[in-house]
């Protein structure tokens, strides 16, 4: 069955995972395969974005690339559409949920940060936390802390899992394929229609939900395991190359 979509994370495929200027050649090829995808034109399929970014960032890249329909943000707690300039939370996501992931957050900023002051979070997220540390050695005691919080509050139900540089804590249940199981019966597209790309383990739910999956040369070796490609090249460069694959063309 010939693939309708493409759903491709951010960080790790698009962009390098660090704080790093982006190769400004190689995102220049994406972008004009991506406009012309989203047009109508050339061999490929449109293309959308399903990622643990903030709702703030992917709009911006929709502006760039010209992305018609829905994102998926937070690691499937939000989608955001750009047309319409309308986001809304994802399947699973509760206002008892939000409050106790907010309870979670205030624990953090005043019990677990004074003992880690390079730790910080990634601001602009509504219904997920990421925490940054260049010392990404302690994410596993700020993960135990937040774990025995939780225990003793008896709740929310979290899913704490490390990016190459965040700590991401989501609330268990949602999720990036389930929110784009979601956004394919909006669409009208079938699990058979879609490709995926990823990098990280937040990407592995992605894999049962699309019906190919590709992966750069720099993903995990999880994620590596899963795919149906993996990309001999890293990043965008590895993207560019998934993009060549004939099981995405027209």
């Amino acid at each position: 069955m010939a693939v309708k979509w493409i759903v491709a994370d951010i960080d790790g495929c698009i962009s390098p995972d660090e704080s790093v200027p982006w190769n400004l050649e190689s995102f220049g090829r994406f972008a004009h395969l991506v406009r012309e995808a989203s047009a109508g034109r050339g061999s490929l399929p449109p293309l959308t974005l399903c990622t643990g970014r903030p709702q703030p960032y992917c709009e911006v890249l929709m502006k760039i690339l010209d992305i018609r329909v829905p994102v998926i943000a937070e690691n499937g707690a939000v989608l955001y559409s750009l047309h319409d300039n309308v986001a809304r939370y994802g399947p699973g996501v509760t206002e008892e949920k939000l409050l106790g992931l907010r309870a979670v957050r205030e624990f953090i900023e005043t019990k677990v940060f004074p003992e880690f002051p390079d730790a910080v979070y990634q601001f602009g997220k509504e219904a997920q936390l990421s925490i940054f540390s260049e010392r990404t050695e302690i994410f596993e005691s700020i993960k135990q802390r937040v774990e025995e919080y939780v225990a003793q509050q008896g709740g929310p139900d979290l899913l704490i899992n490390a990016s190459p540089c965040y700590l991401n804590i989501s609330l268990n249940g949602v999720d990036k394929g389930s929110t784009l199981r979601m956004l394919l019966d909006e669409l009208g597209a079938t699990h058979d229609e879609v490709a995926g790309v990823g990098d990280s383990v937040g990407d592995l739910p992605l894999r049962n939900a699309v019906g190919f999956f590709a992966c750069p040369a720099n993903a995990d070796l999880e994620v590596k395991a899963a795919a149906d490609y993996v990309s001999p090249y890293e990043n965008i460069d590895g993207m560019l190359d998934i993009l060549t694959r004939s099981e995405l063309q027209h």
